[in-house]
């Protein structure tokens, strides 16, 4: 079964194609405009893109959304991550964080559907702090400032392997394909 990975982010359809290819998943990027809720949790808002998606496809989809919880601020940024980091950048976040604890952990949401199936969604997390300034290596977005937990540098200053071994979205991949191998055993 060919899967549709519904992202506007080409990068990260990259990532997540290469681990669904060890798998023997067939994955094809699709770009559709997919509406975006503000809803309370990733696991809320990647259900709704992929129930949106899958009614401009008709074709199965995997989609997904992240959020970043800073301890400091109760569900907040959460899955409006994207929004906040586009609205005061690094420094602002860092501003925010200033005098606070900085325990932080980032969530992952995968959502799976079909058009004979309602969305399944998978969670993964990455706890650990943010940095008291960014890293000198500026790769995408909290990663130049997220240290995960056993860690003295940020996902920006790993290498896409070894970011990986923590990484909240492989986490959730990784969920994902458990539960997409055991049904298609069953199937």
């Amino acid at each position: 079964m060919k899967l549709f990975f519904v992202t506007g982010n080409r990068d990260k359809f990259e990532e997540v194609k290469k681990v669904t290819d060890r798998h023997g998943i067939e994955l094809e990027w699709s770009d559709v405009d997919v509406v975006e809720q503000k809803l309370k949790t990733e696991k809320e808002v990647s259900i709704a893109k992929a129930l949106s998606a899958l009614k401009i496809l008709n074709k199965p989809v995997l989609v997904e959304d992240t959020g970043i919880y800073f301890e400091a601020y109760r569900d907040f940024p959460g899955p409006n991550a994207k929004v906040v980091f586009n609205g005061v950048g690094i420094n602002g976040i860092l501003k925010l964080l200033e005098g606070k604890p900085r325990k932080a952990k980032f969530v992952t949401s995968f959502a799976f559907a079909t058009p004979k199936m309602h969305p399944v969604a998978f969670i993964g997390e990455c706890e650990g702090r943010i940095a008291e300034k960014p890293s000198e290596v500026i790769d995408f977005a909290y990663d130049a400032i997220f240290i995960p937990d056993g860690e003295s540098r940020t996902f920006s200053e790993m290498g896409k392997e070894e970011k990986e071994k923590h990484s909240h979205r492989a986490k959730a991949l990784e969920e994902f394909i458990r539960w997409h191998k055991s049904t298609k055993k069953e199937e």
